[in-house]
């Protein structure tokens, strides 16, 4: 009778433990309405543990070890409850890349190789994809802020989800998840350097060849190959990691080459060639020195023609130079020494707003900034101690508890 009971209580422990450590995946919909967009006002809004990537100005989503999720509104202060969740186990979060618009959609990446679109509007699963693995284990830190903004392998063009694995490149619909096209990596995985896309490129750094090889994102035909002795790749204000990016640099035997990324083609641009110029709402933006703004000139990108010149005002020297942060879709942003954030207009050089924002609770510190993300009027800096290494633990790295400050611009 003792070892009838005995196996059973065996048996029993062992479907428990097959229950907590099979493989799962738990998605929680959303419970109420697609939040509508919310606009910030100039100045901190708050800080928070997890980095957000903000989406139509509607939701924030954050990225964990086995999770993705979002919250709204995206202007609150600190985490909310979570509107949708997806957990996967045992597999870890590789990426995630996100489309807005009429038709928007999640897709996250993991480490078993699965593609998961999720729905933002209703947190619903709306297909799911086996793909290449792009890596085995999560590497978004405490804050989730390289899984987001810096996906390994993941990319967006104007109408694919892209996925650079070691072997392929293959494009999906981004509404379905149907493989569009796939083939062989253009660069071997031991010379695979800095890889990108614009709204209809592929572009990937061959660091044996020294030429930049470039695939089109609609069918996946090569097209012509960039330069020659090719030895740094930078991609040109990306909305988010480097996807969709507008424009790239190329230096080589020559010096630096700026260059527009328009549909197919790679079109010369003086203008960008400059050190730390950017691209916004049409114009190339640069500074004489970067680091140190004293004055902006906007040009034509493919004719150099001056379009505007922006400087403070007298009444702000007091203020000292800002650091050209980030471009955003119709704005340039500075950020000064003492945490004044300036957006300058892209259309006409006007200052749009000038804030500080230093949080009243936080004391005044310097930081430096690992990561910076733009969306709209939102600006989300990811704040470190100074000085600090990448490969420090999370506490002697990240400045404060909650290390992500989110502002309006």
């Amino acid at each position: 009778m003792i070892g009838v009971v005995a196996a059973a209580l065996l048996a029993a422990a062992g479907l428990t433990a097959w229950r907590v450590l099979a493989p799962a995946e738990v998605v929680s919909p959303a419970r109420k309405p697609y939040p509508e967009p919310v606009i910030p006002a100039p100045g901190p809004i708050g800080a928070l543990v997890s980095a957000p990537l903000i989406l139509d100005d509607r939701i924030r989503i954050f990225a964990a070890e086995r999770q993705v999720w979002a919250d709204a509104p995206p202007n609150f202060k600190y985490e909310n409850s979570a509107l949708w969740s997806l957990r996967r186990w045992p597999a870890q979060l590789i990426g995630v890349v996100a489309r807005g618009g009429p038709s928007p959609v999640v897709v996250s990446s993991w480490s078993d190789g699965q593609l998961v679109g999720t729905d933002p509007r209703t947190g619903e699963t709306v297909w799911q994809a086996t793909a290449e693995p792009l890596g085995d284990a999560y590497a978004g830190r405490r804050t989730g802020a390289a899984t987001l903004y810096q996906p390994p392998g993941l990319f967006s063009t104007a109408d694919a989800v892209v996925v650079a694995g070691p072997a392929h490149v293959t494009a999906y619909d981004p509404a379905t998840g149907a493989q569009r096209w796939q083939l062989a990596a253009p660069a071997d995985a031991a010379c695979r350097g800095t890889d990108l896309t614009s709204a209809g490129q592929y572009l990937v750094h061959d660091t044996c060849a020294g030429t930049v090889r470039r695939v089109g994102a609609a069918g996946g035909a090569a097209l012509p190959d960039l330069g020659s002795g090719i030895t740094a790749v930078e991609p040109v204000s990306c909305p988010v990691g480097h996807s969709t990016c507008p424009g790239v640099r190329l230096t080589g035997p020559s010096g630096t080459e700026g260059l527009l990324l328009d549909g197919t083609a790679a079109i010369p641009s003086p203008p960008l060639s400059a050190p730390g110029t950017v691209l916004a709402g049409g114009v190339a933006v640069t500074a004489p020195d970067p680091a140190a703004v004293t004055r902006l000139d906007a040009r034509d990108p493919r004719t150099g023609e001056l379009r505007w010149t922006w400087q403070p005002s007298p009444g702000n020297a007091a203020t000292p130079p800002g650091r050209l942060l980030a471009a955003g879709t119709d704005r340039v942003l500075l950020l000064a020494p003492d945490q004044t954030l300036i957006a300058v207009s892209a259309e006409s050089g006007k200052e749009l707003s000038r804030s500080s924002i230093q949080l009243r609770h936080e004391p005044v510190t310097p930081y430096d900034l690992s990561q910076v993300h733009t969306s709209g009027r939102y600006v989300v800096l990811v704040r470190t101690i100074p000085g600090a290494p990448a490969t420090a633990p999370d506490s002697d790295y990240y400045l404060f508890p909650r290390p992500v400050l989110l502002t309006g611009s």
